[in-house]
């Protein structure tokens, strides 16, 4: 299911391979620009208006590797918005190869397919995320050495260390030094307040960041193992691993001038850690696959939270959260149909956890039905509802293949939020879209 709604998503076509070696590799992608003003009253969002995206994916055919053979992967994507923002995501960039006929590694940046309902879910706490919108958050890979033997009895043993961290890019903030300002460019970022309410008193909110030395970012250990088995119909993964969390945890001091009537605050990006761990079970059958799934996330770092961050609508309080999901799907070359769900089991509660950020889903039911009508047409539907929050979010799409250089296609992203705008889905309402655009695939 995931294969069929990313290719459908992204608008790449296979249509030629490229030879590096003996064995050959397949290579996609495509160039495209799209507008989301078809209505004035949707889309209507700075950073969201229209944009133009590229994306490169080479791949080394993985089922022809011999044990002198280098598996290989580049998979790299650009988005350029009507702000002049550009964003990247290196999603993958490894190359391995087999040790044994049973042992196997690789080297580089790499997505780690441990957890259905963090990678179905878009919660991003085992691997980073693309992040370009969170409609189809996308998954970046980790950076680092992955170990894997597989035993003639099914058996799969899996190992990832790293000493390297890179952070999730996306969304980005830009910061003013001089104006003592933090905005963006990018519709889904999440900005602090401007100005804030103190004893009655209207006051600006003055920021400070205090950036940290490149070294205190990228030399961070991550450590995991997975234990796991394989068979004809069935896949389970148990796995456990430390590692840095995927974005930055701001550090807020805070303090107020009643003189000067501001609130001075003093922002410093930290990177903390936590333990991820987890459980899934998938049956295979044909076009049919099941699973059931689990994850806990624990903080193991907490930061110091100062009440008074409250004027700057940061949040930045720590939380253990776990989630339990599953879902069935049926894929073949004319329709996919999927259905999935997902449970918070941890306790949330907003009124004594307003500094804590909001659980992305609650209790959600999925919905996903793509069509293929002949060559040229796809059409798709893709529905999430929190039962919890009721936040609804919607995903039309249909294409049609021009040629086999040129796709046309159109859609309506729609999201539906709370009344009383206390979600984690509230602050995004007006990112609506009825979109239209064209890419040339290669």
């Amino acid at each position: 299911m995931r294969t069929t709604l990313t290719t459908f998503a992204f608008g790449g076509l296979v249509i030629g391979q490229a030879c590096f070696g003996a064995t050959p590799g397949v290579i996609q992608g495509h160039f495209g620009a799209l507008s989301n003003q078809a209505s004035n009253q949707v889309g209507n969002v700075p950073g969201n208006r229209f944009n133009a995206d590229f994306e490169f994916d080479y791949k080394r055919n993985v089922g022809t590797l011999r044990e002198s053979e280098l598996e290989r992967r580049f998979h790299i994507s650009s988005l350029v918005n009507d702000q002049s923002l550009a964003m990247y995501s290196l999603q993958e960039a490894f190359v391995g190869g087999n040790l044994t006929s049973k042992d196997r590694v690789r080297f580089g940046r790499q997505v780690l397919s441990w957890s259905a309902v963090d990678e179905n879910w878009g919660f991003g706490k085992l691997n980073n995320r693309r992040n370009f919108d969170y409609f189809t958050p996308g998954q970046e890979g980790l950076t680092g050495l992955s170990y894997e033997r597989r035993s003639t009895n099914g058996m799969r043993y899996r190992a990832f260390v790293s000493g390297i961290y890179v952070p999730e890019m996306n969304p980005s903030l830009d910061i003013d030094k001089k104006d003592r300002s933090i905005t963006s460019r990018h519709p889904w970022a999440d900005t602090p307040a401007t100005s804030a309410e103190v004893e009655g008193v209207m006051m600006d909110i003055r920021y400070d960041v205090d950036y940290p030395e490149i070294s205190e970012v990228i030399y961070r250990y991550s450590a995991g193992a997975n234990i796991g088995y394989e068979s004809k119909h069935w896949v389970m993964d148990n796995f456990l691993i430390r590692k840095p969390e995927n974005s930055t945890t701001p550090d807020v001091e805070v303090n107020v001038d009643f003189v000067q009537n501001v609130v001075n605050a003093q922002i410093a990006p930290r990177f903390y850690y936590h333990d991820v761990l987890g459980s899934t079970l998938k049956y295979r059958n044909r076009d049919i696959e099941m699973y059931v799934s689990g994850m806990a996330v624990r903080p193991n770092e907490f930061p110091d939270v100062d009440e008074r961050v409250r004027y700057t609508e940061i949040k930045n309080k720590k939380q253990r959260e776990d989630y339990v999901g599953g879902g069935i799907s049926r894929s073949n070359d004319l329709y996919t149909l999927a259905f999935n769900y997902v449970a918070r089991l941890s306790p949330f509660d907003r009124d004594k956890e307003d500094l804590a950020l909001d659980p992305r889903w609650n209790q959600a039911l999925n919905v996903v039905a793509v069509r293929n009508i002949g060559r040229r047409y796809t059409v798709s539907a893709d529905a999430k509802y929190d039962m919890l929050t009721t936040d609804r979010l919607v995903m039309l799409r249909a294409t049609y293949r021009v040629s086999s250089a040129f796709i046309m296609n159109a859609g309506l992203n729609l999201i539906g939020t709370p009344v009383s705008g206390n979600s984690y889905w509230s602050p995004y309402t007006n990112n609506d879209s009825i979109y239209g655009g064209l890419r040339y695939v290669f």
